[in-house]
């Protein structure tokens, strides 16, 4: 009877073995599927980073080249700005350039009037003076 004892004891021994065995061998599997599972999930957040950042970097990209259309536009209006300034500023002193010339064309004319009108004024003065002396002479000769 120690014998079947024994041998129970050895198939009750090989039983726990394999159940043993067993248990590691889902314990591994679980462990696997665990590890595929996280793997799985960090791929598809690093996926979902990437399109982020791929998101993102076009983001970046279409206000960048907002930015640059928007200061090449405000340079342009700038430099048109100027230009108008600058044919505005030699309209302007094309017209002053006229105005004084006009002015002094007409500062001119005034004094050649001027001086004319005083040649005409001393003339008659010397006449109606002249016209004096005739008649306080006749007067003169009347009495």
């Amino acid at each position: 009877m120690a014998l079947n004892t024994l041998k129970d004891q050895l198939h009750e021994s090989y039983r726990d073995n394999n159940h043993l065995q067993d248990s590691i061998s889902a314990m591994r599997e679980e462990l696997e599927s665990t590890h595929h599972n996280a793997n799985t999930r960090i791929q598809d957040a690093v996926a979902d980073a990437n399109s982020e950042i791929a998101q993102l970097t076009g983001t970046i990209s279409a206000i960048r080249d907002e930015i640059e259309a928007l200061n090449n536009d405000t340079q342009r209006k700038m430099q048109d700005g100027f230009a108008d300034s600058q044919i505005e500023i030699t309209q302007l002193k094309k017209t002053v350039a006229t105005l004084r010339e006009e002015f002094e064309h007409l500062h001119l004319s005034s004094n050649e009037q001027l001086a004319e009108e005083k040649a005409n004024f001393n003339k008659e003065r010397l006449q109606l003076q002249n016209t004096i002396q005739e008649l306080r002479d006749k007067i003169e000769t009347l009495k």
